[in-house]
């Protein structure tokens, strides 16, 4: 038998968790119908948003209920009124070599007045129950409308970690990107001599402005990469359907080989 694992990614957009229950509970229930349909072993977030320091984002302790009974956040940090959001990764199996690596400052904070707070991708080691550990890697680059610098900064860090001997090999590295396909500088390019990269398509695009149906503000934004030297090769990649986030999740399935 041919052994399989897999990983959901969703931006699930920190509006759907700041105005007010019904939003919230609308999220959640999202969130439950795609883990009932799809049965992924991990689950990767963006802008997942944490009320406080002492307590987990309520999507991941949700997740906890779920049977995701292990994850690794991203530092928040409080700006103003609210918690900032970051990366999260909730897993059904054992994380380990749990890290957190600044690759830039979060230009999304230095607009409004918070010049020292960084930008982190979150890493860990897997324990699948057959096969190799596996490495995942959850980034969220600050947007270029926040900081073109740092954003700059952010995707060069990402290429230098990705061609590091830690992560030659059997890593997956997965997120919002922030950029499309062919911005100049784009990390598909950067890593493409040693990472393979999918997206969405035009006709099913990763991104909606304002999460509208039909609209020409449309983008493909997040990204699952996967080592060229790896124990393991893509079997299926969907991007979902939803309407209640303006990202639409990823659902990438990898098999042994």
């Amino acid at each position: 038998m041919n052994v399989t694992f897999s990983i959901l990614f969703w931006n699930i957009w920190f509006y759907n968790q700041v105005e007010g229950e019904a939003r919230a509970d609308r999220l959640l229930g999202e969130l439950k119908r795609l883990i009932d349909e799809q049965h992924p072993d991990v689950v990767a977030l963006s802008e997942a948003v944490r009320p406080s320091d002492t307590r987990l984002a309520p999507v991941v302790a949700y997740l906890k209920k779920l049977g995701y009974a292990y994850n690794h956040c991203a530092n928040m940090a409080h700006l103003d009124d609210y918690w900032m959001s970051g990366t999260a990764l909730c897993s059904r199996f054992a994380l380990s070599h749990k890290q957190r690596i600044v690759i830039s400052k979060n230009g999304y904070a230095i607009k409004r007045g918070y010049a020292d707070l960084d930008k982190e991708v979150i890493t860990a080691q897997v324990a699948l129950p057959k096969g190799p550990e596996l490495k995942i890697v959850v980034a969220h680059p600050t947007a270029p409308i926040d900081s073109l610098k740092q954003h700059r900064i952010g995707i060069e860090s990402l290429g230098q970690l990705v061609h590091s001997e830690t992560y030659a090999k059997n890593t997956i590295l997965i997120g919002d990107m922030n950029q499309w396909r062919l911005i100049p500088g784009a990390l598909r390019g950067k890593v493409a001599d040693v990472m393979h990269a999918r997206t969405g398509t035009l006709l099913h695009p990763t991104w909606r402005y304002n999460a509208h149906r039909f609209t020409p503000l449309r983008a493909n934004l997040d990204y699952v990469y996967w080592n060229k030297q790896s124990d393991f090769a893509l079997k299926d990649f969907k991007v979902l359907s939803s309407d209640v986030s303006d990202h639409r999740p990823l659902l990438a399935t990898f098999e042994l080989v």
